[in-house]
């Protein structure tokens, strides 16, 4: 089976690791049968999987049989699976350095949110923050609560390094990585005359809280509906408005619920007034490889 050219010859393929885990498991089972619970695939497969193997490497690397008792190396099978075996070493070697290099990060981590990250189903920013800390003991967090065009602007001002924001438009310089998606409704108080009176003629003419930036695409239309407004950048400030009775504006659910719950406020018109949002990491196009920034992401933690 040998051939007169090296079979491994240009890039390493993922099919050809898969290729080579493959036997690396049925020889330290000691044969097919044995090797179908530490793969969970069938015998039947793994000679398949041997076969292309052998086929790729131009070598017959076992002598096999149904049996475990059969199953032998040739020389050149025994010389692949030292070979695997010093791989593995290579990245088991390469995954602590990659460790170490993540555990000796210094200076600052810059990091904006929104100034209701807490109430957030999706995202559990404790359990993200003490990820942070293990995987980078020496890197000093320094986390500021922003409204959305704020964080774009101080980020794109180099005076922050990444964010979690609601995206409402694609800036340039900007690289944005969708993370989940909410659901914004329209809410008054309980006192506000919009919770008796839910004509849309007469809700569109009460006071909206709302932010004093670009508002997301899909939501636009619902925000010109409204001819009076007063100006709520914060989520905090929004509420506060609206809870007062005197504002009626959009929240986003999963911040309005349990004060919907306690009747403090009311949905007005849900079937109407609602629009989709999504949440991105957002960072300079330029410092997506940065390897804080590339930890922050990989320590996120998103509930699902």
């Amino acid at each position: 089976m040998k051939t007169g050219k090296s079979a491994l010859s240009g890039r390493i393929s993922d099919m050809d690791l898969r290729l080579l885990r493959v036997f690396r498991e049925v020889v330290q089972a000691g044969g097919l049968a044995p090797a179908e619970v530490a793969l969970n695939i069938s015998r039947s497969t793994i000679s398949v999987h041997l076969s292309d193997l052998e086929t790729r490497l131009g070598l017959q690397l076992c002598l096999r049989s149904r049996g475990r008792a059969d199953f032998k190396l040739t020389p050149e099978g025994e010389a692949l699976y030292q070979a695997i075996l010093e791989l593995d070493g290579h990245l088991a070697s390469f995954k602590s350095q990659v460790n170490a290099i993540q555990s000796q990060l210094t200076g600052k981590l810059r990091i904006l949110l929104p100034d209701d990250v807490l109430e957030m189903p999706q995202l559990d920013l404790p359990t993200t923050i003490a990820r942070l800390r293990e995987r980078a003991p020496q890197l000093q967090l320094d986390i500021q609560l922003a409204a959305p065009h704020e964080l774009e602007l101080e980020i794109l001002a180099g005076r922050a390094d990444v964010g979690l924001n609601p995206l409402h438009s694609r800036r340039p310089g900007l690289s944005y990585q969708p993370l989940f998606s909410h659901q914004s409704l329209l809410y008054g108080a309980a006192s506000h005359p919009c919770t008796t009176d839910m004509n849309e003629e007469f809700i569109t003419q009460q006071e909206l809280a709302a932010p004093d930036h670009a508002v997301l695409s899909g939501a636009a239309h619902l925000y010109r509906l409204f001819p009076h407004k007063s100006i709520a950048n914060h989520m905090a400030a929004r509420l506060a408005m609206i809870l007062s009775g005197k504002f009626i504006g959009f929240l986003p659910t999963y911040l309005a619920d349990e004060y919907v719950r306690n009747g403090a406020l009311i949905a007005l018109r849900p079937e109407r007034f609602s629009y989709q949002i999504q949440n991105a990491i957002t960072c300079k196009s330029s410092a997506m490889e940065q390897p804080a920034v590339q930890l922050f992401t990989s320590a996120l933690v998103l509930n699902h």
